[in-house]
């Protein structure tokens, strides 16, 4: 409408406007105040109409709610603060570079973890207290009954007390790295004390909670959740069901505890164990000296109700609802069949700068904010960088002036299971070396929002704790390495300590003491240095055991059947500077067959064979191949079975349609590229030939072993006539290979109903997605290459978490590649980005400024921190 009026206009308009007036304001004044009621009401309402609204009115409070959060929160970045801390570790500089990465500088170790501690909580406290409430079994204080079975799953299996044990052998045994936790404690808190409910990041506002206040306890918590991602897989009773329904020869034929062709990550040769020579025997160790020990009952103090909730909340719907679209959203660390890694490194005699190269990927949930946070760590003795966990000091994956170093799961059982023999329905005692035995229990307590808090009791044993009652683990004690706490008697310091040591590392012999001391989850540390020198030792506290090698449940009903020890750290498997010119690992196989320790993994071959594969035909490396390398999407598994399975197609039963396929899988490079289309046929016809092929192992009820791909593969190639290839409910028809290749080409033709495969990228259906699985706060579909085969892994909600190259020489290089950025704000230009760049396989140099000079110069703002 057009305003722009003459004077008798304007007086007509004011003159009817006039007239009107007083009616109009009564109307304006009755509707203001209906609707004011109705704000007031509903505003203060938690769950409005029974909806899972949040309590609307703090939800949108102009001055408290989430408009604060659109603020620019990354202007302190771009200026000098100056922060006066009482704490006479409040002392150093962080920097910030243009993608908002801190660079601490501190005088001393305790300084600088303090300062990581307040720049981990200013940009991801929300994530570091959410996933460790996950750990803990803590969500439902949050989010109600929605995660009461995952919280009490995690009381039950003992995390809690887990964690405690550690932190007191680390309080008492290794006072050193207990004052590193705490400082780092203390920094978060720092932060934590001087927020106002508008301050906080708008998950807590989202779901209606005040931050956590942070203590050592956290960290070890969020350690534990870490064992549990990686080394808390177990098959036993998967294996003893299985054992029962194979004949022996079949089940020894499908799951062979070495194959032919294997490529182990540690091959046979001099290594420290040799074939024959007994392990050195050991005790199995108190509580307070060593590894385990029946618990006094813990209960961790309920956490109080805050006096001034801003918002008491389950939670926006979308929120809410994910929560059973995505069962690990909260989960900074969901445990994964693919959580692995590789890493690698080459001799100097095999790069192009005359000095070793390392890279290193691990393969975890792909989050926002990301599970990873660059970090550079500058003291007078050491000026590391690389990232770190946030709720933990140190730096996990990195590069100093002499070092480089990263990890990859190792896929070694450590978890066994004892069967309880009650003496009473109670189970408060049991039968144990022909005596009865009272059960200690475990009290915890699980608070769930809206209602009484629930007292947990778990019995535990001489074993460990009983956490189900019902279901194949019904009355088996746990024996987990992830409940170990280990003392001074076996090891000089903790996991974190590890950490904090490899930070610092100048050369081989500080980098096996940094590993002596790690306890889990066990992984494959790759190692170079500037002095030539390449390593990988797969470490961790190995169980010695009196007998099988833990695949299946043992009886609990003697103390003999029980962990002897841990494998010695002096006969580990160790590669070093090894003929080939490189170490390798991606959670292949651990040994060799000459290892006299047992191994029981689960994880598959391609990807280590493919990268040892290619390192063995590069004469020479540089920083471009070995980015490549981490981003090749070829697939040694299509490589070997896609040939298999056209080999037993028959083409004269295909129609036009069958033609064309054929061709466009035929034709297929191998590479898991995302608009490739044979890809997801290829994986589409694998899958349903595999699912055909061992329908005698399908159960909607009992959960059976699956054959490894390879095995089928070789079954496929040497024995197609093979009884297991026949479909057990077509009793008057004997499948072989190729019926079972025939028939799932085409009943994939008819899905396909005339139409082309879909895009790899849309069939793998790839995102990023927030941790909490808010919409609109994580990516949309990413359409580059990878798969859980290449060495891209990309699958899902599941890749490279963290891409790293490192060139060692007298001035080290290194280039990273992020799947998000340093802010866990979704309002900050830093909470993703780094994304745009890792989708599409481009690094960033991982600058480390020489002195404070440098920093001064070349940083984008600091925080100046000093103590009253």
């Amino acid at each position: 409408m057009n305003f722009r009026t003459t004077n008798n206009q304007r007086f007509a308009f004011g003159f009817c406007e006039h007239l009107t007036l007083p009616g109009m304001k009564i109307g304006y004044l009755f509707t203001s105040a209906i609707l004011l009621i109705l704000w007031v009401s509903l505003g203060s309402i938690t769950n409005p109409f029974g909806s899972p609204l949040p309590r609307l009115g703090a939800f949108f409070n102009p001055g408290e709610g989430f408009w604060s959060n659109t603020e620019n929160i990354d202007r302190d970045r771009r200026a000098i603060c100056s922060k006066v801390l009482n704490d006479p570790r409040a002392n150093g500089t962080v920097f910030f570079d243009d993608r908002n990465v801190p660079h601490v500088f501190a005088s001393n170790l305790a300084e600088a973890s303090y300062l990581q501690g307040y720049v981990h909580a200013a940009d991801r406290l929300w994530q570091m207290d959410v996933s460790t409430r996950a750990t803990e079994g803590r969500l439902s204080e949050v989010l109600g009954r929605r995660t009461y079975a995952r919280d009490l799953k995690q009381i039950r299996t003992g995390y809690r007390r887990s964690a405690q044990l550690e932190l007191d052998t680390i309080r008492e045994h290794f006072p050193e790295d207990y004052a590193i936790i705490e400082a780092y404690s203390a920094g978060v808190n720092a932060y934590v004390d001087q927020l106002t409910p508008k301050d906080y990041a708008v998950e807590y506002k989202i779901l209606g909670h005040e931050p956590i206040r942070w203590s050592p306890y956290r960290s070890i918590l969020l350690m534990k959740g870490m064992s549990q991602a990686l080394s808390s897989r177990y098959r036993d009773a998967e294996e003893a069901t299985t054992r029962d329904k194979l004949p022996e020869d079949l089940y020894q034929l499908l799951f062979p505890k070495h194959q032919a062709g294997e490529s182990p990550v540690v091959p046979d040769g001099p290594i420290a164990a040799k074939k024959g020579k007994a392990p050195r025997p050991l005790p199995v160790m108190s509580a307070t000296g060593g590894s385990f020990a029946p618990p006094t009952s813990f209960a961790p103090a309920a956490a109080p109700t805050p006096a001034n909730p801003p918002l008491t909340t389950e939670g926006l719907p979308a929120s809410i609802s994910a929560l059973e679209e995505h069962p690990d959203a909260f989960t900074l660390l969901p445990p994964d069949p693919g959580n692995g890694s590789n890493n690698w490194a080459v001799s100097a005699n095999h790069s192009n700068t005359g000095y070793p190269m390392l890279a290193s990927d691990p393969h975890l949930a792909l989050t926002l904010p990301s599970i990873w946070y660059e970090i550079q760590i500058h003291l007078p003795e050491v000026n590391a960088r690389g990232v770190s966990l946030p709720g933990a000091p140190g730096i996990m994956i990195g590069y100093n002036d002499h070092v480089a170093y990263g990890e990859t799961n190792v896929g070694q059982d450590v978890t066994d299971w004892f069967k309880i023999t009650w003496v009473d329905v109670d189970r408060r005692e049991y039968l144990l070396d022909g005596e009865r035995i009272a059960a200690d229990y475990a009290v915890d307590t699980l608070v769930i929002k809206g209602e009484d808090a629930e007292v947990i009791r778990t019995p535990w044993t001489v074993f460990g704790p009983v956490p189900e009652q019902t279901g194949p683990y019904a009355d088996h004690a746990m024996r987990y390495l992830g409940h170990e706490a280990i003392g001074g008697s076996l090891r000089s310091h903790s996991t974190i300590g590890t950490f904090m040591k490899l930070m610092r590392a100048e050369n081989l012999g500080d980098y096996e003491n940094a590993l002596s001391g790690y306890v889990d989850p066990a992984q494959n540390f790759v190692y170079a240095d500037r002095h030539g020198e390449i390593a990988l030792r797969p470490n961790g506290f190995f169980p010695v055991r009196p007998t099988g090698d833990g695949g299946l449940p043992y009886p609990g009903d003697r103390r003999e059947y029980n962990w002897r020890g841990y494998v010695p750290f002096d006969q580990r498997p160790m590669q070093r500077n090894p003929e080939r010119g490189f170490v390798a690992s991606a959670n292949q196989i651990t040994t060799g067959t000459n290892f006299p320790y047992a191994y029981n993994g689960s994880f598959d071959e391609y990807r280590g064979r493919f990268i040892n594969r290619r390192l063995e035909r590069e004469s020479v490396m540089n920083q471009r191949t070995m980015k490549e390398l981490q981003l090749n999407s070829y697939s040694l598994q299509a490589e070997e079975i896609t040939p298999l399975l056209l080999a037993r197609l028959n083409r004269n039963q295909l129609n036009e349609e069958g033609t064309q396929i054929l061709r466009l899988v035929a034709d297929w490079d191998y590479r898991h590229e995302g608009n490739s289309r044979a890809a997801t046929f290829f994986q589409q016809w694998k899958d349903k030939v595999y699912e055909l092929t061992f329908d005698e192992l399908s159960s909607d009820s009992i959960n059976y072993l699956q054959p490894d791909d390879r095995v089928w593969t070789e079954l496929i190639r040497k024995s197609p006539g093979h009884v297991i290839f026949d479909i057990v409910a077509t009793t008057n028809f004997r499948e072989t290979a190729a019926t079972l290749v025939q028939r799932s080409f085409e009943e994939l033709l008819d899905d396909l109903n005339g139409q082309l495969p879909a895009p790899w990228a849309t069939a793998r259906d790839s995102r990023v997605r927030h941790l909490g699985a808010i919409p609109g706060l994580g990516s949309g579909l990413i359409t580059t290459g990878g798969g859980r085969s290449s060495p891209r892994v990309l699958m899902g909600g599941h890749g490279a978490s963290w891409r790293m190259v490192v060139e060692l020489g007298k001035h080290p290089r290194a280039w990273g590649a992020l799947p998000g950025g340093a802010s866990g704000h979704p309002a900050s230009e830093a909470y993703d980005n780094g994304l745009e760049n890792w989708t599409n396989g481009r690094y960033h140099e991982l600058d480390r400024w020489r002195d404070w000079e440098e920093a001064e110069v070349k940083s984008a703002g600091r925080w100046e921190f000093r103590s009253e």
